[in-house]
């Protein structure tokens, strides 16, 4: 979902991740940064291999040894031209210099990192975007589309966004907060919680899911989710935040669980 040039995921757990869109102008930038990067650097092989095609000659090889020496040109030069942002944006996870230097990145339509497959589809058809000419199709196509997708982006099923910066607290200080939170809170049973009547099906959907999959998510975005899940279900019960929203999850899945087993009863 798109708002305000901002691409907005909602996870099975029910956390909102918001990335803001890059636009025309940021990516372009960073095009022209990468093909720069891509011109130098075929600048600088053909002179190498010019130097290395001067020795051969003054070694009197055969005719065969320079056309080898081409060939191998030609290859290297198709592997910078077109693998040059496939490698960078699967090793850089979705970023190449350019896309570095301009705080973009490329993820997944669904908010995950991009792997080696979505950054290779939507660099082969890079090609396309130049139509009929100077990037014109994919300025047209970027510039049109609800979420800045180009026609690479569109197969490949990826997006381009901001990284932000400024006041906006990183991830990182996100987590640790949270952790500190939850380090800091002294062992409570956490029984009065308030009334479950007032959760939803789909509260008690997301408290199940998170206790479920607890055990496979990050170290770090545990707690986070926790607490993001937390806070909507503790204001829909009346009750303060909690500063430890694990085992508040925990509580509201016991005494709705008691709850049940005892309407069953």
């Amino acid at each position: 979902m798109r708002l305000d040039n901002q691409l907005v995921i909602e996870t099975p757990e029910r956390v909102e991740l918001r990335f803001a869109l890059a636009n025309v102008g940021s990516r372009f930038l960073a095009a022209l940064i990468d093909h720069g990067i891509q011109l130098l650097t075929l600048f600088v092989l053909g002179l190498l291999v010019a130097q290395i095609n001067d020795v051969l000659r003054d070694l009197q090889l055969s005719r065969s040894v320079e056309l080898w020496l081409l060939a191998l040109l030609v290859l290297v030069s198709f592997l910078i031209y077109f693998g040059y942002f496939a490698i960078f944006e699967t090793v850089w996870n979705g970023q190449t210099p350019g896309k570095r230097w301009m705080r973009l990145r490329v993820i997944r339509i669904d908010g995950r990192p991009v792997g080696f497959f979505e950054a290779l589809v939507r660099n082969v058809l890079r090609t396309m975007d130049f139509l009929p000419s100077g990037y014109a199709l994919g300025v047209m196509s970027i510039m049109l589309h609800r979420e800045a997708r180009r026609l690479g982006d569109l197969v490949a099923g990826t997006v381009v966004v901001k990284e932000r910066l400024g006041t906006t607290p990183a991830l990182d200080q996100v987590l640790s907060t949270h952790a500190a939170d939850v380090r800091h809170q002294p062992p409570a049973v956490m029984d009065d919680i308030g009334n479950v009547h007032a959760l939803t099906a789909d509260d008690i959907a997301a408290v199940e899911r998170f206790l479920l999959r607890r055990s496979t998510l990050p170290e770090k975005a545990r707690p986070w989710m926790a607490a993001r899940i937390a806070a909507p279900i503790s204001q829909r019960l009346g009750v303060s935040p909690p500063l430890a929203p694990e085992p508040f999850l925990e509580a509201v899945d016991r005494q709705y669980r008691a709850r049940a087993k005892y309407l069953v009863d």
